[in-house]
């Protein structure tokens, strides 16, 4: 019995440990971009018999560029994925096991890009072109979820 109580208070820190981590981890910031970068893979379709599983963090660098146009990137074959970007990179930073990453910014207009293979992704326009265009605003954290969907078919 104390061997058991013992397991379960061992397991008990653990997780809490892990908690508090990842709280500091994402206050260290107080202006610029904090978030997830997660990763869709395989077949997506809607079965009754199989439910799509959700998406896993991506462990990967994420690049941060002022609000660039789809004109000043260089394609790939694959949707979603580019050779280079024709606009300088203002920060970047590298996710954690789980997807997550901050990065401290001015006040601005930031376009996010994720390392994914041998290129770069991002998958969305706003209406004026801009490839996934973020806001900072002075003295607040702009929070965003990007899922990287170039392994998944839909």
């Amino acid at each position: 019995m104390k061997a058991v109580l013992a397991f379960f208070f061992i397991i008990s820190l653990a997780f809490l440990g892990c908690a508090g981590s990842q709280t500091a981890q994402q206050s260290t910031i107080e202006q610029g971009i904090s978030g997830y970068i997660l990763q869709e893979k395989g077949n997506r379709m809607p079965s009754p018999d199989k439910p799509a599983s959700a998406p896993k963090g991506l462990k990967t660098m994420v690049f941060i560029h002022p609000v660039t146009e789809i004109t000043q990137l260089t394609k790939l074959a694959t949707p979603g994925l580019y050779q280079s970007i024709n606009t300088p990179a203002v920060a970047s930073a590298t996710t954690d096991s789980t997807g997550y990453f901050s990065v401290s910014l001015p006040p601005g207009s930031y376009s996010v890009f994720v390392k994914y293979g041998d290129g770069i992704y991002a998958n969305w326009l706003n209406e004026k072109n801009q490839v996934s265009p973020v806001e900072v605003l002075e003295h607040k954290v702009t929070t965003v979820k990007l899922t990287v969907s170039a392994g998944a078919s839909y």
